[in-house]
């Protein structure tokens, strides 16, 4: 998946991380294809890609971090081609070749994440994890995986108890200068970010609709993202005139001015929040958050706000709208947040005392400290094996003999 995909949390995270080791003297380096989570997740990518149409492989390089990037028909991960998917895979094998990383960083389970880890592993190369949602389910995609990082310990504890697994938690990684202006706030709107059903827009609408009826002048923000306000209304059967207290804006590569006009944040997600992003950018803004009881999101929000719990009947029908009992404890604490200045002061002291785990570099310390063991055990591995072969490198010994393996099986193949 392609790193700078806008819409991707998981993107946003890694890039980030990629520039903090950077900014450390490591060489970073992204190997993706141009592949996203959304068809406007990568709008900018294509567009600086368009002078390079002739191009199999596009090159950048942005905050430090070489960006290689394999162009491919399809944009969804699931459509990547044969063809494709060999390119890559020759791509990657010249990095292991020619500059021997010290450690590969990844998601994903499919047959072509599945090679990549094998591959570094027979190379004598750490392979890191990157397990950030709840979605795997068979223990054998980790069979070739060395360290697994993940963002709270919620998600942690979860692996631990479905497959035995020790996962190191590290935080978020977020450039707070991107999320943070530095103009005074004017906060004004209950902001709600992407209107999917994922992140509860059966929640969010019945609760706007209820305010529209009992606190007009209260207003509401949605920013959209992978999901559709319109896309909402129409299966839910509204009208937008059922929504004059919501004002509805696109996807925002630029989101200071979003947080500078929020007053709380919305997260009443239906579905397992490994963690959420915008709860810790919404926090280093000082902006209290109201987020249902969901994976690590209790974990991050800590005394920054307020969590909900949702009826499973909620999370399980999520193309149906919530009713006023569930809505209901929301709208209650919103009007608070709104009416009552002393106890919205009090939140928005906790949340910038929470914000205080989502330091960058506190956690690209975490991170080092996860998989740095694994990487120098590798190398003495490795000098150990090479003094012992005449001087040969390891790696080359590892690529010559997959070689080999191939060659044989095309000869089979005859």
């Amino acid at each position: 998946m392609n790193v700078l995909d806008i819409t991707s949390g998981a993107s946003l995270s890694m890039r980030t991380l990629l520039a903090a080791l950077a900014a450390r003297g490591f060489r970073a380096v992204a190997l993706q294809a141009t592949l996203f989570d959304s068809s406007h997740g990568g709008e900018h990518v294509l567009e600086a890609g368009e002078v390079h149409k002739d191009k199999r492989i596009l090159r950048s390089q942005v905050l430090g971090v070489e960006h290689l990037i394999v162009r491919t028909q399809a944009r969804r991960r699931d459509q990547m081609s044969c063809g494709e998917q060999e390119t890559y895979i020759r791509c990657f094998r010249h990095e292991l070749e020619n500059r021997r990383p010290d450690m590969i960083i990844l998601w994903g389970g499919m047959l072509l994440e599945m090679t990549v880890m094998r591959e570094a592993r027979e190379a004598g190369i750490p392979v890191v994890f990157y397990l950030v949602n709840s979605g795997y389910k068979y223990k054998e995609t980790f069979c070739y995986v060395s360290v697994i990082v993940t963002d709270t310990q919620a998600t942690a504890d979860m692996y631990k108890e479905r497959h035995g697994f020790t996962c190191h938690p590290i935080g978020k990684f977020i450039d707070v200068s991107l999320i943070k202006g530095a103009e005074p706030r004017k906060p004004e709107f209950i902001t709600f970010i992407n209107p999917s059903w994922e992140k509860g827009v059966n929640v969010f609408m019945p609760l706007a609709r209820l305010a529209a009826h009992e606190c007009p002048e209260i207003k509401f923000l949605v920013v959209e993202s992978r999901g559709r306000w319109a896309n909402a209304l129409q299966v839910f059967k509204y009208q937008p005139r059922e929504f004059p207290n919501v004002k509805i804006i696109g996807h925002q590569r630029d989101m200071r001015p979003i947080y500078g006009n929020t007053r709380a944040l919305l997260l009443p997600s239906t579905w397992y929040e490994s963690g959420a992003r915008v709860i810790p950018e919404a926090l280093l803004n000082g902006i209290p958050v109201l987020a249902s009881n969901t994976g690590g999101s209790a974990e991050l929000v800590g005394k920054g706000g307020v969590v909900f719990d949702l009826p499973e009947v909620v999370r399980e029908k999520k193309m149906m709208p919530a009713g006023e009992e569930v809505v209901r404890p929301w709208l209650e604490e919103i009007k608070r947040i709104v009416y009552d200045e002393a106890h919205y002061q009090q939140l928005c002291r906790h949340a910038e005392k929470e914000a205080e785990q989502h330091d960058i570099q506190h956690n690209t310390d975490r991170f080092l400290r996860a998989v740095l063991p694994e990487v120098q055990q590798s190398k003495r591995s490795a000098r150990s094996l090479a003094s012992s072969t005449d001087g040969k490198s390891v790696l080359k010994q590892a690529l010559a003999k997959k070689q080999a393996q191939l060659a044989r099986r095309r000869g089979k193949s005859r």
